[in-house]
C-alpha cells in the first residue's frame, strides 16, 4: 500500500480489492475503534479543496481508497511529470504529456482499472463476506430520483431496504440487521436515526455492527458519520454515495465500450444529464487542477 496526497487529499494506492478486504478484516474489524473508510474519487478531491472539514475527514480516515480511474490517472501523471527536466518549457511539456496521456487512455489498453476500489464493488464484496462469515451490516440512506434528478419524497421510497432485499437474494445468509431511508441527513434527525439503528440491533440481539453503509451523497455522508461515529456501535462506516441506486437498478455501470475507453464520465452524462455539474468536476475540472498543481510544484522546486 502506498499512501500519497492528490491535491492535498490522502489516497491509498497499489491496493487491489482482495488487499482492501484483508486490511478491513485483519485490522479495522479487530480493534475497538470506530473506523471510517472513504471511497475517494475526483469529485471528493475537488470538493475537499473548498471544504476543509471534508478534507480533514478523508485525510484522517482509517482507509481512503481510489474510487475512480481519474484518481489513478492523476497519480500516474504526477509521477511521470515529476521526472521531467524543470526548465522554462516544463509547463508546455507537462501539458502536452497530459493531452497525450488522456488520449492514449481512450485508445491504449491498460490495467489501471484493476487498482480502482469503487464503493459499489466494495459493498458487494462486503455483503458476500457477510454471507460467508456472518459480519453484520446496516444500510442507511439513499433516495430514488426521477428523470430530472428530483428526489422522490413519497413514504414508500425506501431504497436502503430495496437494496438490502436485493443483497439478500444475491447472497443468501447475508447478515443485514437493518435498513432505512426514512430519515434525513441533517442534525435534526440524528437522534431518531440512532434510535432506529439501536432498535434494529436490539431485535437481532447484537451490541455492535460490523459494517454501516451510509448513502447520503458525498460530504454529507462523511460528515454524518464523523458526527455520529462515537454514538453508533459500528466498527467500520463507509459512505457509499449512489451505491444503492446501482444495487436496485436505478443506475448502471458504463457499458463495456465506455469502460474500456475510461469514458465513464461521458456515459453518466448521457444517462443522467441532470448530474452535469457533478460530472464536470471529474472532467474537465479535475485534470485541469492536477495540471495546475504540477506547475506550482515545479515553481516551488525550482
Amino acid at each position: 500500500m502506498e499512501s500519497e496526497k492528490i491535491l492535498d487529499v490522502r489516497v491509498e494506492f497499489g491496493l487491489k480489492m482482495k488487499d482492501t478486504l484483508s486490511i478491513i478484516e485483519k485490522d479495522l474489524l479487530k480493534d475497538s475503534e470506530n473506523h471510517i473508510v472513504c471511497t475517494t474519487n475526483p469529485e471528493f478531491i475537488i470538493d475537499a479543496q473548498e471544504d476543509s472539514d471534508f478534507k480533514r475527514i478523508i485525510n484522517e480516515s482509517s482507509l481512503s481508497v481510489p474510487d475512480g480511474i481519474g484518481v489513478i490517472y492523476a497519480k500516474k501523471y504526477l509521477d511521470r511529470v515529476s521526472k521531467f527536466r524543470r526548465d522554462v518549457f516544463f509547463p508546455i511539456k507537462a501539458f502536452l504529456y497530459g493531452v497525450y496521456f488522456g488520449i492514449s487512455s481512450i485508445f491504449k489498453k491498460n490495467n489501471f482499472r484493476e487498482e480502482r476500489i469503487t464503493g459499489v464493488d466494495l459493498t458487494y464484496e462486503i455483503c458476500d463476506l457477510s454471507s460467508k462469515k456472518g459480519y453484520s451490516v446496516f444500510f442507511l440512506g439513499g433516495r430514488a430520483k426521477n428523470a430530472i434528478g428530483k428526489v422522490d419524497t413519497s413514504d414508500d421510497n425506501d431504497m436502503a431496504t430495496d437494496a438490502a432485499n436485493v443483497m439478500r437474494s444475491l447472497y443468501p445468509g447475508v447478515n443485514i440487521v437493518g435498513s432505512t431511508s426514512k430519515f434525513n441527513r441533517g442534525k435534526e434527525d440524528d437522534q431518531k436515526t440512532l434510535d432506529y439503528i439501536k432498535e434494529c440491533m436490539k431485535e437481532k440481539g447484537i451490541n455492535k455492527i460490523d459494517f454501516l453503509f451510509v448513502a447520503y451523497n458525498h460530504i454529507h455522508q462523511e460528515k454524518w458519520i464523523m458526527r455520529n461515529k462515537d454514538k453508533i456501535p459500528a466498527k467500520v462506516s463507509i459512505g457509499c454515495g449512489g451505491t444503492f441506486d446501482f444495487i436496485v437498478g436505478n443506475s448502471s455501470h458504463p457499458t463495456e465500450f465506455y469502460a474500456k475507453k475510461n469514458l465513464g464520465w461521458l456515459y453518466r452524462l448521457i444517462k443522467q444529464p441532470w448530474r452535469v455539474k457533478r460530472i464536470l468536476k471529474a472532467f474537465p475540472k479535475f485534470p485541469m487542477k492536477i495540471y495546475s498543481y504540477s506547475i506550482k510544484n515545479m515553481v516551488k522546486s525550482s
